[in-house]
């Protein structure tokens, strides 16, 4: 879950995404950057997303410029890069999701729980798998549009 703009550790995640877009537009890429309003794990059938993965709430025109810039014929995004920072309650995580073919780059932040037990199930059903998922809804629910990652140990990092 999204802690409230006091939270330093988001603050910090916002500005490390800010800064990573900024480079990236100096290099080329067309870039989006959307901090989610909400996120959360979601085990298998569960919740909005028909797969395990990660589901981020991406709020108004975000969303709208989110749409503008994937599309699933144009090619998928076959490129991600991870940032992240894990304490024993939280996982801060930056996922780049890239299109060489289109330059777009696509950055999104979001923090995530994982104390509870819908992280636990996520995580097993993607070390079953081999395959994580990051789902991404607007407010009301509708689906954006999800990527599939062929690692999904990046996506669980042991809290040292």
């Amino acid at each position: 879950m999204t802690e409230a703009p006091t939270d330093e550790g988001w603050i910090r995640l916002l500005g490390e995404m800010d800064d990573l877009a900024s480079r990236k537009a100096t290099d080329g890429w067309d870039t989006l950057t959307i901090p989610a309003g909400d996120a959360g794990p979601e085990g298998p059938n569960a919740g909005l997303a028909d797969r395990h993965g990660y589901a981020y709430v991406v709020p108004g025109d975000a969303a709208d410029a989110f749409v503008e810039r994937f599309d699933p014929g144009q090619g998928r995004f076959p490129e991600t890069e991870l940032y992240r920072r894990a304490t024993p309650e939280k996982l801060y995580m930056l996922t780049v999701f890239k299109n060489p073919q289109t330059d777009v780059a696509i950055l999104l932040a979001g923090v995530l729980d994982r104390t509870g037990e819908a992280f636990a199930r996520c995580r097993e059903a993607a070390e079953q798998t081999g395959r994580m998922h990051s789902h991404l809804f607007r407010v009301d629910g509708t689906h954006l549009g999800s990527f599939e990652h062929a690692d999904s140990a990046p996506f669980f990092p042991d809290f040292q």
